[in-house]
Formats: structure tokens, C-alpha cells, sequence
């Protein structure tokens, strides 16, 4: 929804809690700018792109996906 899409970075952006955001790096469907934009707009939000992946980096690559939320949720 493109309504959704230009609304989505500003809205993460008012997070106050620590949030991890994974995107595929060749996502159609929620393109990876709005994770690192929303990333660049609060010190909340941390942005992974997930390499060689689209939509679904937890399915097309579940190794490297559950290694970035380890990492977060130590680091949290």
C-alpha cells in the first residue's frame, strides 16, 4: 500500500522501545530504504538487510536471520 509506505518510516521512527528491523535486500513488497530511513530517524530502531534474500530473509535464509536477532536481543 503505497499510503503505508511513505508513513511507515516516521511512525518506527516514534519507537520508544529498542526495535529491529529486517528487510531482504531485494524486497518488492516493503523495499529495504524504509528500514534504513526509519533507522536513520530514531536511535530505537536498528535496521539488518538481510543479503540475496527478499520478503521473507527468515525463510530464504534462516541462519543469518537468527544470528542478527541473537545479537539483538544480548545487545538489548
Amino acid at each position: 500500500c503505497k499510503y503505508a509506505a511513505e508513513v511507515m518510516p516516521n511512525k518506527f521512527a516514534q519507537l520508544k522501545v529498542p526495535t529491529l528491523l529486517v528487510s531482504g535486500e531485494y524486497d518488492k513488497i516493503i523495499p529495504s530504504a524504509l528500514g534504513r530511513r526509519a533507522s536513520q530517524l530514531s536511535q530505537n530502531v536498528k535496521y539488518v538487510e538481510i543479503p540475496d534474500t527478499a520478503h521473507f530473509p527468515m525463510l530464504e535464509a534462516p541462519g543469518v536471520y537468527l544470528e542478527q536477532l541473537r545479537e539483538f536481543i544480548c545487545l538489548s
